[in-house]
């Protein structure tokens, strides 16, 4: 490699300290510097940026049972409602899919469901009149431990003389269909013969297409 005089430009063998044309002190080239290595500093993004997409909740609420169905997102056709046990078409007029953003929602620990109150009544939606059922159970009906006064005075002949039994078991009320002649309807699905179904407060129930009565329990 040879050494440039930086005087008068003459280009003088490697190892020269002087230069052999104008006797210039020469100097020994340096090597360019290294460009200096540039460091990746990672810089924390906003929050509105780090946090993903907000997540869906898609669901239909039944207007017959108000029960809520949980869909798998938001292009479902049909569903089945727990409710009253029927699959729908979801058809933009009366079965309509809803959403909801969970984003925003924070997870709270998953509570046990209340217990029944041990109190039932049941309330003849045209007259408001009471049937209080205790915690012993019986049958309703118009030969029945509850309600025969009653059905008995208003000439209900399609009410079967024990139409259906109510119990108490383990902290929740329950309801059997037993009548063999006429039907029975809890919140408008008809009941099997001696199947156990789970009172719930603010239902209706039916007897023979005849009497309702709304369910209370406290």
């Amino acid at each position: 490699m040879s050494i440039i005089c930086q005087q008068c430009g003459y280009e003088n063998p490697d190892g020269s300290e002087i230069c052999e044309i104008c006797a210039e002190t020469l100097s020994s080239p340096k090597a360019p510097a290294a460009a200096p290595v540039k460091t990746a500093v990672q810089v924390p993004l906003p929050e509105s940026r780090t946090q993903t997409n907000p997540l869906r909740e898609y669901f239909v609420l039944c207007p017959e049972s108000h029960t809520k169905t949980i869909l798998p997102n938001g292009s479902v056709t049909s569903f089945f409602c727990e409710g009253c046990k029927l699959e729908h078409e979801i058809d933009n007029f009366l079965w309509n899919i809803e959403s909801r953003d969970l984003q925003d929602a924070v997870p709270a620990e998953k509570e046990a469901p209340a217990p029944a109150g041990d109190q039932l009544w049941l309330e003849e939606v045209n007259s408001h009149f009471r049937i209080e059922i205790d915690k012993t159970g019986g049958t309703l009906g118009r030969y029945g431990t509850y309600g025969s006064d009653f059905f008995q005075s208003r000439n209900m002949l399609t009410v079967s003389g024990e139409h259906c039994a109510i119990s108490y078991e383990y902290g929740n009320w329950v309801i059997r269909h037993v009548s063999k002649t006429n039907q029975t309807k809890y919140n408008d699905m008809i009941l099997n013969a001696n199947e156990p179904n789970l009172l719930e407060d603010g239902k209706i129930l039916t007897l023979a297409n005849t009497v309702s009565f709304l369910v209370r329990i406290g």
